[in-house]
This record gives structure tokens, sequence and C-alpha cells, in this order.
């Protein structure tokens, strides 16, 4: 028998994660096309990618081909959606009601996997109303709020300012996953993780990729 020490933890890397949560959603195309067998190919073309690199990223997690012929598609959703952790519905609260948190809002209405429980603002116009069927709730009462309902995400749709003051509450709540539209600096403890959008920089990637196309 193995030792504890005998196993080498397997690294994975970010983008292989992002990746796998593009696959889950071409395969959820192939689902609505009754599609029941698809190939590394299908997925490879539909999301854009090489077939050894979608054969790669799903490797790291075992081995869920059918060998000769592909990949059952319903079974492969239920394998990434239990590695990404979508089996169980997270709670989320957004910070800030302006035309940013409003759209977030209205995106994830009736999603199945993540719930918009509340959004924060220190505007009292806005404090009292609702997006939707999610109410915005005055930012001072966040800390007993997060005590009370736990939500385990947050997404900052912010302008820039006293960032750390709003992420040293969440965090002191219990909240371990941060979405950031807020491109400030921000510092969290271990077992705490952020992620960034910034918009800007996704365009300035494009532009440099139509550049590259036209040369």
């Amino acid at each position: 028998m193995k030792k504890k020490e005998d196993f080498i933890e397997v690294y994975i890397p970010d983008a292989t994660i992002k990746r796998i949560s593009m696959y889950l959603r071409c395969l959820r195309i192939f689902r609505d096309w009754n599609m029941d067998i698809v190939q590394s190919k299908d997925i490879a073309e539909k999301c854009g990618f090489s077939s050894s690199l979608v054969r790669k990223d799903l490797s790291y997690f075992g081995e869920f081909g059918i060998r000769g012929k592909g990949y059952e598609v319903d079974k492969l959703i239920k394998k990434i959606e239990e590695i990404i952790g979508l089996h169980e519905k997270k709670r989320v609260i957004v910070i800030g009601a302006g035309n940013l948190g409003r759209a977030i809002v209205r995106h994830f209405e009736d999603n199945p996997t993540f719930e918009i429980v509340a959004v924060f603002d220190k505007d009292e116009k806005k404090i009292g109303k609702y997006i939707k069927n999610v109410e915005i709730k005055d930012i001072k009462v966040l800390k007993s709020f997060l005590k009370i309902k736990m939500p385990e995400l947050a997404i900052l749709a912010i302008p820039p300012g006293n960032v750390q003051d709003i992420v040293d509450v969440l965090v002191e709540g219990g909240i371990r996953g941060i979405l950031s539209f807020v491109i400030t600096p921000i510092t969290v403890p271990r077992g705490v993780e952020v992620s960034f959008v910034e918009i800007a920089s996704e365009l300035e990637f494009l532009g440099y990729k139509m550049r590259c196309m036209e040369e």
C-alpha cells in the first residue's frame, strides 16, 4: 500500500480550469442538439481549441472517454460540474447597484448555479429598491447580513476607493471567493480567492490579435 507521502499532488493550471468551464458550455449546446456522444475534435472546434489540448485538460481529472467512440455528453457534463463545484448552488452578493451591478443581477436571473441574494450600495436613493427580485441593501448592514445569510461569493462592481475596507468585511464575514471589476490591489488571507475582470485589457488583447492578423 502506498503511503500518503508517496502521492504527488498534481498542479492544474488556472488556464485549464477556465477552458474546462468553456468545454462545459459547449457540451450543454451539444446536449441541446440531442448529441449523446462527442469526440475531442467536436469540443475543440466548438470552443476554438485543439483536440490535443482538450484531451490534455480532461486528462488531469481522469479518463472519461469511451475508446473508439468519444465522450458521453451527459456524463461529461456532470463530471465537469462536479469538478468546478457547480453541483451545489452558490449564494452570491453584489457590492454596487450602479449600471454594472444591475447588469450582473439581470445576467444571473434564474441561474441554476449562482443565486444573487442581495445587492449593497451606499446611495440612499437606491437602498430599499429592487433589481428584479433582489433587494438593494445599505452597505452599513453588510457585516450583519453576512453572519445571518452566509453567502459564499461576492462580486465587486464599485468605483475604486475604499475597496480594501469592504474586502476586509467580506473576508471576516466568511466570503471565500471574490470577483472584482475594480482593478485595485486587494490583500486577502490564504484561503480566499480573488479574480479580476478588466474589460479594457481584454479589448487591448483583441486589438493586438487583430493587428497581428493584418500583418
